[in-house]
């Protein structure tokens, strides 16, 4: 009888511990699964070679028809007298930088445009990289058979250096060196500066010191600089676009020098408050020629209004 009792109490022992250390309410799922993020694809930046065979959009072609280069040439019809002639080429010089902001390589180019005859018609275009792409994005007219010295891409600019047509120059012969500078904004190609020289070789240069490029202000604000020749009866032109490019306001008004083509300074109070513009804007500042209205001289800004 006690053998009995005692296989009884260590049969239920066995059963209970059994029960406790595997309860049939929690099956085993195995390790739980490690989620990890999908790697982000390297994008090559662009190459002189796929810039040499990509598409482009013609500038000074009536209809502004696309094309595509092989090697750097586009050629249509052999005969320059032909009405459909065209002859399209890349320039030799070359850029390569971030023009968007995204990290990735983009590229600047020169497109050079003949449609028979003399005129060679050149733009700069800025070509962004598109999934390791180059798609063009934007351009900008430079000159006919303009003198390139440089093309280069810093801090998100392209930066020209050329000898351009000046209001009296004849077509076969430009002669004005200038310096331009170009952003890329809101699918367009807008000029941050411009620099020209004087026939005696004096730099023509507009200097916004205040407020500072990429500074945030509220209104009213005023913006003071510097020109390093007076322009014409001391009026210098102002534009504030939008970040859209719109442009939201102009008007003129005067340098202060003390004698005609020295050295002046400028204070322009802006309030924009009542027509309700706020975030991103850009100042520019110009003085234009008074023989064709060419930009001779501009200095821009981009400012946040709070």
């Amino acid at each position: 009888m006690k053998k009995l009792f005692w296989i009884l109490i260590f049969g239920l022992t066995a059963l209970a511990c059994s029960l406790i250390s595997s309860p049939a309410s929690t099956p085993d799922l195995g390790p739980a699964p490690v989620t990890q993020a999908a790697p982000t694809p390297s994008i090559s930046a662009l190459t002189a070679d796929q810039l040499k065979n990509a598409q482009y959009q013609l500038v000074f072609h009536d209809s502004h028809k696309t094309v595509q280069l092989t090697d750097g040439v586009y050629q249509n019809g052999s005969d320059p007298a032909s009405p459909d002639f065209i002859d399209v080429r890349l320039a030799e010089q070359m850029a390569f930088g971030d023009l968007n902001g995204d990290g990735v390589g983009d590229a600047a180019v020169l497109l050079a445009e003949n449609y028979g005859g003399t005129g060679v018609f050149v733009s700069v275009v800025a070509v962004l990289n598109q999934n390791g792409q180059p798609v063009q994005a934007a351009a900008e007219m430079v000159d006919d058979r303009p003198q390139i010295n440089s093309l280069s891409i810093q801090n998100g600019q392209i930066y020209l250096d050329a000898v351009i047509h000046g209001p009296n120059d004849p077509g076969c012969c430009a002669a004005q060196p200038i310096k331009e500078s170009f952003r890329f904004v809101a699918g367009k190609l807008v000029f941050t500066s411009i620099i020209t020289k004087t026939a005696n070789g004096l730099d023509r240069v507009v200097t916004i010191d205040s407020p500072a490029d990429g500074s945030s202000a509220s209104w009213p604000l005023t913006v003071t600089g510097k020109v390093t020749i007076a322009p014409f009866e001391n009026n210098l032109l102002y534009v504030v676009f939008d970040a859209n490019n719109n442009e939201v306001t102009h008007g003129s008004f005067l340098v202060n020098a003390d004698q005609p083509g020295g050295p002046g300074t400028f204070s322009l109070p802006l309030d924009l408050s009542g027509a309700g513009v706020t975030g991103s804007i850009r100042i520019q500042i110009e003085d234009s020629s008074p023989a064709d209205g060419s930009i001779l001289a501009l200095g821009s800004v981009t400012v946040n209004i709070k």
